[in-house]
């Protein structure tokens, strides 16, 4: 039985989940309410799936209870701060990225795969039921990056395609959060999303390739990334004018 809250904090919150502190005398939890869920085709059994699966290594919070139907779920909440908060340098905190993703990189659970061409035009579909003309031009450009989308699940692992320094908490070990848009993918695009979102400059892009190819024996240079770079821009792109429709 969960004590009823004597504080009830809003934290912050993506297009994706309203997320809400609740602390007690006896206890502090995350209540992740979700939303929009068909508009972003969020599969959350997937996510619960993923995230009870790092759990059980320390590379993610436990799921304390879970409701698909009523659309929420329970983590502890963590005292940390996240990677973007914390005093380091650009290249040690590139260096913590490659860490993050080689170590999300080696797990193999057992879970459904999608293909992202799947989700691509789902994200088009939804955006033609408010402007036609422009999911139309999306779809034009959509040929310019079909390779790298076909390319998919040429080299499957598990990625968090979300991987932003704020969803890095610096516990001991690290633990990573915000799990919803996880899936086996490949993860040259999980390596140029993750340097696009957080803004990185050619030398933190660098040495996080560096520092990845170390961890992982899968050598990486910047000129491998570029079609995924230029597909993460456009998907981006398709993701920010959907976000106007959001709930």
């Amino acid at each position: 039985m969960i004590s009823v809250p004597k504080a009830v904090t809003r934290l912050t919150s993506g297009q994706s989940n309203q997320t809400l502190r609740l602390k007690s005398d006896d206890s502090d939890l995350v209540l992740k309410r979700w939303q929009n869920d068909g508009l972003f085709q969020v599969d959350r059994r997937l996510e619960v799936a993923v995230q009870k699966t790092l759990a059980e290594s320390g590379a993610a919070p436990d799921v304390l209870d879970w409701n698909e139907a009523e659309g929420w779920l329970l983590q502890p909440y963590l005292e940390a701060p996240s990677l973007n908060q914390v005093t380091l340098s650009p290249a040690i905190k590139a260096t913590v990225l490659a860490e993050v993703l080689a170590k999300i990189h080696s797990f193999k659970p057992s879970i459904p795969h999608w293909r992202l061409n799947d989700k691509v035009e789902h994200y088009l579909q939804q955006l033609s039921n408010y402007e036609p003309s422009l999911a139309q031009s999306f779809r034009e450009e959509k040929s310019q990056h079909q390779q790298a989308i076909d390319q998919w699940l040429e080299y499957p692992v598990l990625c968090h395609n979300d991987l932003s320094m704020n969803h890095i908490l610096m516990t001991a070990p690290i633990k990573v959060i915000d799990w919803e848009y996880a899936g086996i993918g490949h993860p040259l695009f999980d390596i140029a999303n993750t340097i696009v979102m957080n803004k990185l400059d050619d030398a933190m892009a660098e040495r996080l390739l560096t520092d990845y190819a170390r961890l992982t024996r899968y050598d990486v240079e910047f000129a491998d990334i570029t079609e995924w770079l230029d597909l993460v821009d456009w998907l981006n792109n398709l993701w920010q004018h959907l976000l106007s429709y959001s709930k």
